[in-house]
């Protein structure tokens, strides 16, 4: 049986309950679903539980924590090393493992080395659907336009944001951003709701999320954070996609792009590149 990417848009136009029939759902929980029970209760007992170093972007400091591990959850990022001959630095292929640890309606997947079980880099993954019993969430509704509905790009009803995004060494490694959208995607098949991920871009970090193929929500007359009037008389538009476009083009890519002045916007993942990721999924997912 095939299964086109077609399919799967058909599919979320109309429920993401259906998604649970489909050849993904299939190839992803294959070994929990379809495996007699001794085969589950094995797999189950493979679980890790240990300590690892966290860093803690909101505080800046490091921590031990508590963390569980399935064995099968691997992804691949890239590690530079010097080429003896050149003296060049190339980017190499390396598997990592991804760790899981939770905290009320916030999940977070920790990108650890192999070798030395340290923390390389984490995705936070906040899950709106386990929020809603928060007594804050009247208020964040009000108050963020992470949870506002953009029918225009798709974004509407439930969804889940990338709280942070954090590469711990990104001298030695790269392609994390990329394997913490596809962790992003693979959690909202898994809990059953809709592939709407929206987040807020840091400082100087705009210009990565783009290229990754974030796009960016345009400014509203009506946000409470950032002075939309302000912004259109600054850059001349209040379209941040256009001013991040342009800078990339001026640059030629050389050298970082200096994107300080556009502070916290937001973005999502459009639709397009949600599909690519699961494409990649049927074959190679991370999360079992």
């Amino acid at each position: 049986m095939t299964f086109s990417i077609n399919d799967f848009n058909s599919l979320f136009q109309h429920t993401i309950a259906k998604i649970k029939k489909t050849q993904y759902s299939q190839t992803v929980s294959e070994k929990i679903k379809t495996t007699p029970v001794k085969d589950s209760f094995e797999k189950a007992k493979e679980i890790k539980i240990f300590d690892i170093i966290h860093f803690t972007p909101k505080e800046k400091t490091a921590q031990k924590i508590q963390v569980e591990q399935n064995p099968f959850d691997k992804g691949t990022i890239y590690k530079k090393i010097t080429n003896k001959e050149t003296g060049q630095k190339e980017k190499v292929p390396y598997e990592v493992e991804i760790a899981k640890s939770q905290k009320d309606y916030t999940v977070t997947y920790h990108i650890v080395d192999p070798k030395t079980k340290e923390e390389i880099g984490f995705v936070s993954i906040d899950d709106w659907t386990k929020a809603k019993s928060n007594p804050k969430y009247a208020f964040w509704v009000e108050n963020s336009r992470l949870l506002d509905d953009f029918s225009e790009i798709g974004i509407t009803g439930d969804r889940i944001s990338i709280d942070f995004l954090q590469n711990n060494n990104d001298k030695q490694f790269s392609g994390i951003g990329k394997l913490a959208d596809q962790i992003a995607i693979e959690y909202c098949l898994k809990e059953g709701i809709p592939t709407n991920i929206v987040s807020v871009a840091k400082e100087n970090s705009h210009v990565a999320h783009y290229k990754r193929g974030r796009r960016f929500i345009e400014l509203d007359k009506n946000d409470t954070d950032i002075d939309y009037y302000e912004f259109k008389r600054q850059f001349g538009t209040t379209d941040p996609n256009k001013i991040i476009e342009e800078r990339i083009a001026k640059a030629q890519g050389n050298g970082k792009i200096d994107t300080s002045d556009l502070f916290g916007l937001y973005m999502y993942m459009p639709q397009e590149i949600v599909n690519k990721y699961l494409e990649r999924i049927k074959e190679h997912p991370i999360l079992h």
